[in-house]
């Protein structure tokens, strides 16, 4: 699919997005949705932003090639507490490419590549249900010091009361009990980490791209 075909189909969302493939947002006990939890912002955070922002990830235009690694799309909600989605909402996002390395001058991992043909950064506003959609790559680890960061894509979402900044991260991943940053930001959760901080897996069910792995994300706002 070249970069204009993708661009009309995640436009798409509403034809083709399948509520059965968005995930349940966790309870509170008083039967409202939990919050997400607001998370560090990190050191990477494209304060100058790249020269395309849309929601593929995977191609830049004028490029021959694609980005490396295994492509995935992460779509979801952003909904407020009391489970109303959240209409253009602004969503945005940032991670490290396949190897675990930001394109930001910050990043001094030089034994990691950089990837120039991935986007790194992405921003879209919600549709009138609170979804969103982006087709990315699936982050890497990396070397924080003493530790290694597990797999994360950064969110950084704006409703129309509510901002808030935080992570989905991927299960299963082995960096997920030392991860220092995670661990910290879900400090009195970590034994286990709440599910809400997860993408859920849904093999092969990518609209956009077949056969990548789906990972359903709702963010959900006190007020929205």
């Amino acid at each position: 699919m070249n970069k204009r075909r993708f661009l009309q189909a995640a436009g798409s969302f509403v034809a083709v997005g399948s509520a059965g493939l968005l995930m349940r947002s966790a309870l509170a006990a008083d039967g409202r949705l939990l919050p997400s939890p607001g998370m560090d912002i990190g050191p990477f955070y494209p304060v100058e932003k790249p020269a395309e922002v849309d929601a593929d990830l995977t191609r830049l235009t004028g490029h021959s090639a694609r980005a490396r690694g295994q492509v995935i799309e992460v779509c979801g909600r952003v909904l407020s507490t009391d489970g109303k989605p959240v209409a253009q909402a602004r969503v945005e996002i940032w991670q490290a490419n396949a190897v675990g390395r930001y394109s930001h001058h910050g990043d001094n991992h030089a034994q990691l590549a950089l990837d120039t043909d991935f986007q790194g950064y992405a921003m879209q506003k919600t549709d009138g249900q609170g979804r969103f959609r982006f087709l990315t790559i699936k982050p890497g680890a990396y070397p924080a010091g003493d530790f290694v960061r597990a797999p994360h894509i950064h969110f950084d979402v704006s409703g129309r009361w509510d901002r808030l900044i935080t992570q989905m991260y991927f299960p299963g991943e082995a960096a997920l009990a030392q991860d220092k940053v995670l661990l910290h930001d879900m400090e009195g959760e970590t034994s286990p980490l709440p599910e809400r901080i997860f993408g859920r897996l849904v093999p092969g069910a990518s609209t956009l791209e077949s056969g990548a792995p789906l990972y359903a994300f709702d963010v959900v706002l006190y007020n929205g």
